[in-house]
């Protein structure tokens, strides 16, 4: 609502055990009235309460220069101590939480945990609700990210960043061999054939098989979504004519040597993307910082811009997303409206995403962050140097309604991205077929879903 210089808009709110006491405490079992604040420049965030009671937190995190948030927070809320700490990334993060939540001790009050991830701990009774804490933030978030931490009618977690895919792509090698940003699929697959028929040495881009979550943005985007939790059990679906579309379609350039099957992040994958062996890469909007130019060498004469994801029908704008991560509460914390503060203020508070948002090199996180304001921001919105002064989070923004927001994570990714890796590692060594792949998929889901106790309906 565009009023004044500064604009409101009031959310009535009751957030459970929230309210601002004669000492400005908060205190719980009690309502608040929360307002939210759009200031000049369209950026919106809570008004949050002056000053907490005492707590002391311990936060799980692996963002980079994420110390500096820490500062900023304390100086909101001085009562509230707060203590950082990685303890891995990824896997090796989520195997010490998960032996914290099974031992019933260890784990930390705040912790970092990826979207695909974030079932599994829910399953697992370690997250806690904080809906009734910081629920009110739901207007600040995109509704599919928000709809991957609101689970089963709670809310676990809360947004951090995201990651939209879309085309990343060497300028100078399509201008060379004159070769027009493919707007779909099949556009794609001419541009891969006129770059193999013009240096038969590169590809137009790669497959990687041993990073799952690259293959499963692939089929989000195509239409596949294998999983729905119902009230007669899980639906499980790797066999739909979707599916197969997409893996036939990736084989085929493959077969054709316009796509290389590849092992992301190896010494071998390295070399090929700064040697320039890909055109392309089919990336998320983290992929130019994080998957793209640190394998460059200086003076690299390689030039990577940004377009949007291909689609299977000319006019459509459908999209997937590939990683982004949560902060979510523990059911381990001794101060759980402390802990859901730091997990919201962090990822709504304008000058934390600006943190979040800024280039690592510029002591940022280097995050996409999800937060709605986001574009308002110089440090997400700004020119991109690796990608020719290009604003590529602009691209990346406009793609961000496109993703389908009923697509569902199993609690079991860590096994079904395991399986996957197996039956498509078969699949593109020639060793099965893809209707063979995707069936052995699905039967293996299915039987590992039943042997954990859960109910798979049909």
């Amino acid at each position: 609502m565009r009023i004044r210089t500064v604009f409101s808009m009031v959310l009535f709110v009751a957030i459970g055990c929230l309210l601002l006491l004669a000492g400005g405490q908060l205190a719980s079992a009690q309502a608040m009235k929360l307002k939210i604040n759009t200031d000049a420049s369209g950026f919106s965030e809570p008004v949050w309460p002056e000053s907490s009671k005492p707590a002391s937190i311990t936060v799980w995190t692996w963002i980079a220069n994420a110390d500096k948030l820490v500062p900023l927070f304390q100086k909101a809320f001085p009562s509230i101590k707060v203590d950082l700490k990685s303890v891995g990334q990824g896997q090796p993060e989520y195997t010490k939480l998960a032996t914290a939540i099974q031992a019933g001790s260890g784990a930390p009050d705040v912790v970092q945990v990826e979207f695909q991830a974030l079932p599994q701990f829910v399953e697992t009774s370690g997250l806690l609700d904080i809906a009734q804490y910081v629920g009110d933030t739901k207007p600040l978030f995109p509704e599919w990210t928000w709809n991957q931490v609101f689970l089963n009618g709670k809310l676990y977690a809360i947004p951090q960043d995201a990651g939209p895919e879309g085309l990343i792509y060497r300028k100078d090698l399509f201008d060379k061999y004159n070769i027009a940003v493919p707007k779909t699929w099949a556009e794609f697959e001419r541009a891969g054939a006129l770059l193999h028929q013009a240096d038969a040495t590169k590809y137009i881009t790669f497959i990687a098989l041993n990073d799952q979550g690259e293959v499963n943005g692939l089929l989000w985007q195509g239409g596949v979504f294998p999983f729905k939790n119902t009230p007669n059990g899980w639906k499980i679906n790797f066999t739909s004519e979707a599916a197969k579309k997409v893996m036939n379609y990736w084989l085929g350039l493959v077969k054709k040597g316009y796509v290389q099957v590849a092992n992301a992040w190896t010494p071998e994958w390295s070399h090929n993307l700064g040697q320039g062996a890909y055109a392309a890469v089919i990336g998320a909007a983290w992929s130019p910082t994080y998957e793209i130019e640190p394998y460059m060498e200086k003076g690299t004469t390689q030039q990577w811009r940004v377009a949007e994801m291909p689609q299977w029908n000319m006019g459509d704008k459908v999209d997937s997303n590939w990683g982004g991560s949560t902060d979510a509460v523990t059911t381990q914390t001794k101060f759980p409206e402390a802990s859901a503060l730091f997990a919201a203020w962090i990822n709504t508070h304008k000058d934390a995403v600006a943190i979040l948002s800024t280039d690592i090199g510029r002591g940022g996180s280097g995050l996409f962050t999800a937060h709605v304001s986001s574009g308002k921001l110089p440090s997400f919105a700004g020119p991109n140097a690796f990608l020719g002064g290009q604003t590529a989070n602009s691209i990346f923004t406009r793609m961000m309604p496109w993703v389908d927001k009923s697509f569902e994570w199993s609690p079991w990714t860590s096994f079904v991205y395991n399986e996957m890796q197996v039956q498509f590692t078969n699949l593109f060594s020639g060793k099965i077929t893809t209707d063979q792949a995707l069936q052995n998929l699905q039967d293996k889901v299915e039987g590992f879903a039943r042997a954990q106790g859960f109910q798979v309906a049909h």
